[in-house]
C-alpha cells in the first residue's frame, strides 16, 4: 500500500472512530449483541443504556445512571387501541425509546375488538360511547386534566361502573402514573452573581385562562397590591405584555434575562396536580412560586420553590419576596439549590406512559375493577373553595 493510500486509510479510520465516539456519547441506546432464545418467543438484547431512576425521597425527581442491562423483545405484540384520542394528543406509534417495545398503538376505534388494552380519554368521552363486555381486554381510564375540567360526566355513568381495570393519569397513585413531567438531578452550578446581576424585575406570570376553580387570578390581584406582578398572555392588564402561544419559548426566555420569580399557579387545587407551568421554570434561572393542591414538600426537593401555602396571606408572600430581593445571600441559597436540577422531557424516557403500559401488558397482569370512578377520581381529591383568599 503506497504512502498516499495509507494516509487516506488512517484519516478515514480516525474519522469513522470519531463518528462512532460521538454516537456512543450522544445516543442513549447502543445495541451490543442479539441473542435469539431457543423457544423463539422473545429476543434478548444486551444494551448500553442511559437510564433514569426515581428518587427514593422525591417521586418527581429523576437521577441518571448508566448500566448494562438485558431487555426483551417479545414475538407477541400487544395491541393498544384508543377509544377516543384527546384532541391535543399527537399519536406516536413508536416504542423504540422503551425498555419493552413489543407493543403497537392505534387511534382507530374500529380495532377495539382485537385490542389487548383499550384506552378511554375520560376528559372528552362523548355520551354516545359505551364499553363492551369483553373481560379479556383491559380498559384504561386516561385523564391528564384535573377532575374539575372534565368536559363530560359519561365515565361516571352506571354502565361504566366496574369497566375500568387500570387508571393512567397524572396522579402518582394511578396504576400507570404519568405526571406532567419530572425534574432531573444534575448537581450542576452556575455563576449566581451573574444571574442576580442581570435581573431587573420581580415576578412574571404567563396565563391564558382568566377564570379558574382555584381562583388564582383573585390571589394575584391581591398580591399586586403589595408587589409588581407582570402578567403576560390573554389575561394581561398591560397590552405591551404580549405572549402568544407561538412565542411561548421566547417569552420563557424572559425568566433568564429579566425576572427573578415566576408564578406557577395551577387552575385547580387537586391532588398531585402539578402542570408544565412548574417544570418549565427548570429551563430558566427564575425561582418558581407555587400554588396548587399537591403536596409539594413530599414530591419535590425543599428549597427549589416558594410555596404560597407557607404564608398566611398574599401580603406576607410579597414581603418575603421583597426580603429576598434585598438579601443576595438568601437568594443565592435558593438558586444554588434549584439549579442543581434541570428540565427533562420524561415522555422521551422509559417513564413515558406508553413504555410503562407496554411493560405492564407483558408482565403478570393484575386486573382491578373500579366500581365507582367518581369516588376515585374526584370526591375529596380537590379543594373546590380556596382557603387562602382574603
Amino acid at each position: 500500500m503506497s504512502y498516499k493510500y495509507r494516509l487516506c486509510f488512517v484519516i478515514c479510520l480516525v474519522s469513522s472512530l470519531a463518528a462512532v465516539a460521538f454516537y456512543v456519547t450522544s445516543t442513549p441506546v447502543l445495541d451490543v449483541f442479539l441473542l435469539q432464545t431457543s423457544s423463539s418467543t422473545k429476543t434478548v438484547k444486551r444494551q448500553y443504556l442511559s437510564l433514569f431512576e426515581v428518587s427514593l425521597k422525591y417521586p418527581l425527581v429523576l437521577h441518571r445512571q448508566t448500566v448494562n442491562i438485558t431487555t426483551e423483545d417479545y414475538e407477541t405484540r400487544k395491541r393498544i387501541v384508543w377509544m377516543n384520542v384527546p384532541p391535543w394528543y399527537k399519536t406516536v406509534k413508536s416504542f423504540d425509546h422503551c425498555y419493552v417495545r413489543s407493543c403497537e398503538i392505534s387511534p382507530n376505534e374500529a380495532h377495539i375488538s382485537s385490542a389487548d388494552a383499550v384506552i378511554v380519554n375520560g376528559v372528552h368521552l362523548p355520551a354516545s360511547k359505551h364499553p363492551n363486555t369483553n373481560m379479556n381486554q383491559l380498559w384504561i381510564l386516561y385523564g391528564w386534566e384535573s377532575p374539575l375540567h372534565y368536559h363530560s360526566s359519561t365515565i361516571f355513568r352506571s354502565d361504566w361502573n366496574g369497566r375500568f381495570n387500570w387508571t393512567l393519569t397524572y396522579r402518582l397513585d394511578s396504576d400507570i402514573p404519568f405526571p406532567y413531567n419530572r425534574i432531573l438531578y444534575t448537581g450542576g452550578t452556575v455563576n449566581i452573581s451573574d444571574v442576580l446581576r442581570r435581573k431587573s424585575r420581580s415576578i412574571a406570570w404567563f396565563v391564558s385562562n382568566c377564570g379558574t376553580p382555584s381562583k388564582r387570578e383573585v390571589y394575584v390581584k391581591e398580591l399586586q397590591k403589595y408587589i409588581d406582578v407582570d402578567i403576560y398572555g390573554a389575561c394581561r392588564q398591560d397590552k405591551s405584555f404580549d405572549c402568544p402561544k407561538e412565542r411561548s419559548f421566547e417569552c420563557l426566555g424572559l425568566l433568564n434575562t429579566t425576572y427573578r420569580f415566576y408564578l406557577s399557579f395551577e387552575n385547580s387545587l387537586c391532588k398531585d396536580y402539578i402542570t408544565e407551568k412548574f417544570y418549565n421554570t427548570f429551563m430558566t434561572t427564575a425561582i418558581p412560586i407555587v400554588r396548587g393542591g399537591a403536596n409539594y414538600t413530599r414530591l419535590l426537593p425543599e428549597g427549589t420553590f416558594i410555596n404560597t401555602a407557607s404564608f398566611d396571606s398574599p401580603k406576607s408572600l410579597a414581603n418575603y419576596i421583597k426580603y429576598l430581593e434585598r438579601n443576595e445571600t438568601a437568594m443565592r441559597v435558593i438558586l444554588e439549590t434549584k439549579l442543581k436540577y434541570e428540565y427533562i422531557r420524561s415522555a422521551e424516557t422509559d417513564f413515558d406512559w406508553r413504555c410503562q403500559l407496554c411493560a405492564k401488558l407483558h408482565g403478570n397482569i393484575t386486573r382491578k375493577h373500579y366500581t365507582d370512578m367518581k369516588e376515585w377520581l374526584r370526591i375529596g381529591k380537590c379543594l373546590e373553595q380556596p382557603n387562602d383568599l382574603p
